[in-house]
């Protein structure tokens, strides 16, 4: 019987999706092992239980500074790494930016041990190479990607990142409690090899472009070449900065981005203190109740992302249909944070914690697919700026909610609450009022035409 290879564009999606996947493990596994690290622990080796003294004996700032170092190199490179997707080409820089950051990651042990200076210069290292990923996922797309499955195929791939968050987590605990080298040390051997064997396969299956792939099939190159972008043949790129910068639409998407990372960043960093503070959860249950927004988020994004492309086959306008998810889904999680804030038990918390990963879900397939939309070709452009921007949000928020929860009482937190209420608002009100579905003019005239720009034109007519 014949072998059944499934569409390369598919082959595609679920390497993207393991890659990002890759991301997380690599961002955040410090986070868990650092616990092991500065920490007395128990662990069993060969089946007896010993205690290990911490090997290190850092004080909190510094420990804040280590932290945090990623984040400064991921927040840095994201413009830079949207230009050089468009120069380089997505596809290989995101495989080369995963084997660097693999690299670093096996190298953290012997950098910890050195002195903390060179672990910090280290993460910093692979925030950059890593800062360039979410640019380069929408360089890929805007390539490999079917006018009618482009929301599908963008929000499945992104969705490894919510998956890498909740899996990276315990096994990262479960390496620095039994794993060897001191234990937290294994946690960035297996982590950084991981991403290794990662990179050899993504080199043996993943090509620029569907016109350089040599085993695609003619009907599924047809198909993805009517609607998709063929970049092959231009020879000299021609960034239009003021363009992008001074356009409504992108803005709107910047403002969308915001208000959804700042929801984002109070579930992931102030949600966490608001158990233990006000509901008195402990530090155990809290780690499990915390978790639960990202669950619900990786389940329900495929299935956003999946519904919208069904309501635009059913010729709905593309931009009510971004419009509609995102204010839908940034306005109901307002409310549910709103609700979380004002209840005083425990589950009903946690729901409303889930239903609010599950309405961002919603959100946030609108702003990432519509940079898609308006500028295929320098989507990757926008989506440096978009996280560059984003990424502050996980600065502010903290300094925000730590000036205003001194008191670490209820009314505080309601502040808080409040405040990302109506910033989901703002969002939302400037998304709805600057989006649009249709792609700009200075996205077409900066490159040569080619037939590809003819047909998408024609197929946004038609769907206006």
């Amino acid at each position: 019987m014949p072998v059944i290879s499934p569409p390369k564009r598919y082959v595609l999606s679920g390497m993207i999706f393991v890659g990002f996947f890759v991301m997380s493990g690599l961002r955040v596994n410090l986070n868990v092992a650092i616990g092991a690290m500065v920490n007395n622990h128990t662990a069993v080796v060969d089946g007896q239980t010993i205690c290990r003294e911490a090997e290190f004996h850092w004080e909190p700032k510094l420990r804040g500074v280590i932290l945090g170092a990623f984040y400064y190199g991921y927040m840095i490179f994201q413009i830079p790494g949207g230009w050089l997707a468009l120069r380089l080409g997505g596809a290989r820089l995101f495989g080369i930016a995963i084997l660097v950051a693999s690299i670093f990651t096996l190298l953290t042990p012997m950098a910890t041990r050195w002195s903390p200076i060179a672990l910090i210069v280290l993460r910093i290292l692979e925030g950059l190479a890593l800062g360039v990923l979410f640019p380069c996922n929408h360089a890929i797309w805007s390539r490999w990607a079917p006018l009618a499955e482009r929301t599908t195929l963008v929000t499945v791939s992104i969705t490894g990142t919510s998956i890498g968050y909740l899996l990276t987590m315990p096994i990262s605990g479960v390496l620095s409690k039994y794993g060897f080298d001191g234990g937290w040390a294994s946690v960035f051997y297996c982590f950084g090899i991981f991403g290794i064997v990662w990179y050899l396969i993504w080199m043996m299956t993943v090509y620029e472009s569907p016109a350089t792939h040599p085993t695609i099939s003619d009907e599924e190159k047809n198909l993805i070449q009517a609607t998709a972008l063929d970049l092959s043949n231009v020879d000299d790129f021609i960034v239009p900065w003021k363009s992008i910068i001074s356009s409504p639409p992108v803005w709107g998407i910047i403002a969308a981005n915001f208000a959804l990372d700042w929801a984002f960043y109070i579930l992931l960093i102030s949600m966490p203190t608001f158990l233990m503070d006000v509901m008195k959860t402990s530090i155990t249950k809290m780690g499990f109740l915390a978790a639960a927004p990202f669950l619900v988020k990786g389940l329900c994004t495929p299935m956003s992302g999946l519904s919208a492309d069904i309501l635009r086959k059913s010729r709905a306008s593309t931009s009510i249909v971004r419009k509609v998810f995102y204010a839908v889904g940034a306005v109901a999680s307002g409310f549910l944070i709103l609700i979380a804030g004002y209840s005083m038990d425990v589950t009903v918390v946690v729901i409303c914690m889930g239903l609010a990963g599950m309405t961002t879900s919603l959100a946030f397939p609108a702003y990432t697919v519509n940079m898609l939309d308006i500028a295929p070709r320098f989507a990757s452009i926008i989506m440096g700026i978009c996280n560059a921007i984003g990424t502050t949000a996980g600065f502010v928020s903290p300094i925000v909610v730590g000036f205003i929860t001194q008191h670490k009482c209820a009314k505080d937190w309601q502040e808080v609450f409040w405040i990302s209420f109506a910033i989901l608002v703002a969002g939302t009100l400037l998304f709805c009022a600057l989006t649009t579905g249709e792609r700009q003019e200075w996205d077409k005239t900066e490159t040569k035409p080619t037939e590809d720009d003819i047909i998408e034109s024609q197929s946004s007519s038609d769907r206006s």
